[in-house]
């Protein structure tokens, strides 16, 4: 099993874990003292570790060993993706943390099925970050992938101009590909990617995109699901920089 902890959750040789895993460690796993688990740190190490004090809220446990663990990709990639309805969103988060995102901004347009009161957002964002935790525990990267709150569309163009390589996925685009502009960007390190809802995005939402800056190319002759095209979009960028590769 493993888990994510910062610097500061460190104390000599005793890793605590904060009040949420110590829940899932306690209740749901109903692990005892002397079980093993893995603690990944933002410092970089993955530590084996010995449960020492499990507890209703408070976890810790003894180091037993580290290591250098960094599996994160050297492309950082930021998905901006328009909120979609049932279960979409969901499996996009899922997708997108396995394939190599590394942050994930939720926004509504124009054509969004979904509306969000403002009451609701920070109770939906939270759901979408503890679904982004935990497929980052599953596929294990060394890093949780965060996800942002949910903003509006104008604010994402904003927030994604500022990639050294931003890319708005558009249906309509037929002059040029996400995998010619991908060929420019081999060394890159920065991507945004922007992708619509379930209705794509209207002609005004595109023309804005372009007058911000951003590269609009299409991902084909087929028109993929919502929660489908940001997954194959990351999967290209991970490709094309050389993070689908193997140490030699």
């Amino acid at each position: 099993m493993r888990f994510f902890v910062s610097a500061g959750q460190i104390s000599g040789e005793l890793v605590t874990l904060d009040e949420s895993d110590a829940q899932h460690v306690s209740r749901v796993l109903r692990m005892r003292p002397g079980e093993e688990i893995t603690v990944c740190c933002d410092n970089g190490q993955a530590y084996q570790c010995r449960l020492e004090t499990v507890e209703k809220g408070r976890v810790t446990a003894q180091i037993l060993s580290a290591k250098a663990f960094d599996n994160e990709p050297s492309a950082f990639v930021t998905v901006y993706a328009g909120l979609s309805k049932g279960d979409r969103f969901d499996y996009l988060i899922q997708k997108a943390v396995e394939c190599g995102a590394s942050h994930i901004v939720p926004f509504l347009s124009q054509y969004c099925v979904v509306r969000v009161e403002e009451k609701d957002k920070q109770k939906k964002q939270q759901r979408y970050a503890r679904i982004a935790l935990e497929a980052s525990k599953q596929c294990q990267r060394s890093r949780p992938v965060t996800v942002g709150e949910i903003v509006s569309y104008d604010t994402a163009i904003a927030m994604a101009k500022g990639a050294e390589c931003a890319l708005f996925l558009y249906e309509k685009e037929n002059r040029q590909s996400l995998s010619q502009v991908l060929r420019e960007h081999q060394s890159g390190r920065d991507f945004s990617v922007v992708t619509g809802p379930e209705g794509g995005f209207s002609e005004k939402e595109a023309a804005q995109a372009l007058e911000a800056g951003l590269s609009c190319v299409s991902i084909g002759p087929r028109i993929l699901r919502c929660e489908t095209a940001p997954v194959a979009a990351v999967c290209a960028i991970m490709y094309q920089t050389g993070n689908f590769d193997i140490g030699e």
